[in-house]
């Protein structure tokens, strides 16, 4: 006796195998978060005026973003100089860190 295979719609296996999937795990904080928090603070979200809030970010915008200030192709004297004391692991670490925290909300404190 032949059975007949089951098919499910390719959205249905889809939805199906996200549900299985273990959640990404949080970044480690970047052991140069240092040099960032004192202008866009810890969490990305800048205290100071002019200074952008990162969190939330797009990780390779960020990524590209101290990659072009370590190159020079971006200018910014404060960022220049920082950026030049980063590895590109430590870009990497920095990126993904601001990139997994929760986005600014105006008018929310956050």
């Amino acid at each position: 006796m032949h059975t007949p295979a089951l098919t499910f719609p390719a959205s249905l296996v889809l939805i199906a195998g996200l549900a299985a999937a273990p959640a990404l795990a949080a970044p480690a904080k970047p052991a140069k978060l240092g040099l960032c928090s004192a202008c866009h603070g810890v969490d990305g979200i800048s205290r100071t005026p002019g200074t952008p809030h990162l969190a939330g970010q797009d990780r390779v915008y960020l990524e590209r973003a101290l990659s072009d200030y370590r190159s020079g192709k971006r200018q910014h004297v404060p960022m220049t100089s920082l950026a030049n004391a980063l590895q590109p692991r430590d870009i990497q670490a920095l990126a993904a860190w601001y990139a997994a925290q929760p986005g600014f909300v105006k008018g929310s404190g956050r």
